[in-house]
């Protein structure tokens, strides 16, 4: 096998002493996937005493696509997938492409497809359609070209990475600062700042069971702990007040949402549109008797109808300036007895089928911590 995969180079196979100067840890990880022996033989014989920005190889090793799969899960951080097409059988290498980028959900890892049978797999028509980063006949590739692909696949590798984690600092960072942003808005009416945090985890619960996509679940993660942010600009008088507001008190208490909505709606980011739209529609209620627009069921959006629930199911159960926090048995009976007029029935049901998850997030981010 190795004079076909290396026909015009000459290989030695006599014992070659392994790199030894670092741990696994600090080696990149080549995962191959070929039902050929021989050819994981030749490989890492040509690869072994590569090194990249001063880090070996660890190689994995893997004789079937659903072997391969199974150790992409295990090994979340391996660089670079050698992926033969033909094993299992005709398609099964890119059929193992497909459930790595849609299935594991993985873009960093880059592919390099080889293939000994390039008429079953025509090279425009596999890189059109599915997303590897090389193909290569395996009688084209020399241990030389073989060492150069792999280099040029570990530098994309950690280019990739190396934005991968800029874009999680920068999502860290703008959660901290929206979270912060909706800590401001609490603390003023002198309310916790864990209020926020838990409207934004049981937000996203009630979103994932209702069946909002991924990416919804994530940003109303985000965007509910920015519902009361139109407080700020709130007199403290009336933020603070023990006591009942006044019709003039709660008229101006009312425009917090539209201030909010003022706030955040300047921007065309679907995190702010989606923040924004909950500011303004969290007091709605079910049977169009809430503020400040008297929308129905049919005109609020289902992010609004979601932090409507939550804010007042989490309120209920905190210490307030004006009462005490209620029992999980009290909070549920008032919840149940506003469905259908406050509250979205279907929520309502999801909120009493999730119970115990939710009422766990309440223990874990409870005032008693902040």
């Amino acid at each position: 096998m190795h004079q076909v995969l290396f026909a015009d180079e000459p290989m030695n196979f006599e014992a070659e002493p392994a790199l030894t100067s670092m741990s696994a840890a600090d080696r990149w990880k080549v995962l191959i996937v070929d039902d050929e022996k021989d050819v994981h033989d030749v490989t890492i014989l040509a690869l072994k005493r590569l090194e990249f920005e001063l880090r070996g190889i660890e190689f994995l090793s893997a004789y079937s696509a659903a072997e391969g799969i199974a150790l992409l899960e295990a090994h979340p951080d391996i660089a670079v997938v050698l992926l033969d097409v033909v094993m299992e059988d005709d398609h099964a290498g890119l059929a193992m492409v497909r459930k790595i980028r849609e299935n594991l959900k993985n873009d960093r890892v880059r592919i390099i497809l080889r293939t000994g049978h390039p008429g079953q797999a025509p090279e425009e028509s596999v890189t059109r359609d599915y997303d590897i980063n090389d193909y290569r006949e395996k009688t084209e590739l020399t241990a030389k070209s073989l060492r150069t692909v792999l280099i040029t696949a570990l530098r994309s590798f950690r280019a990739i990475s190396t934005i991968h984690s800029l874009h999680q600092e920068i999502d860290a960072t703008q959660r901290e600062l929206i979270y912060s942003l909706g800590e401001i808005a609490e603390s003023r009416s002198t309310e916790t700042g864990r209020h926020v945090r838990r409207v934004g985890e049981i937000s996203a619960i009630l979103a994932e069971k209702f069946g909002l996509p991924q990416p919804e679940v994530e940003l109303i993660r985000i965007a509910a702990p920015m519902h009361d942010l139109g407080k700020l600009a709130i007199n403290d008088s009336i933020l603070n007040k023990p006591g009942p507001l006044t019709a003039e008190e709660f008229a101006v208490m009312k425009t917090h949402t539209d201030l909010g909505y003022e706030i955040l709606g300047q921007s065309e980011r679907p995190l702010l549109k989606m923040a924004a739209t909950i500011a303004r529609e969290h007091h709605e209620n079910y049977d169009g008797t809430g503020y400040p627009r008297g929308l129905g069921y049919a005109d609020t959006s289902i992010y609004s109808k979601i932090v409507a629930l939550v804010d007042v199911f989490d309120a209920l159960g905190t210490k307030r300036v004006y009462k005490e926090a209620w029992p999980r048995e009290k909070i549920l009976e008032f919840i149940r007895t506003e469905s259908g007029r406050k509250f979205d029935p279907q929520l309502v049901e999801l909120l009493f089928a999730n119970s115990d998850e939710i009422f766990q997030v309440r223990q874990q981010l409870g005032d008693e911590q902040a």
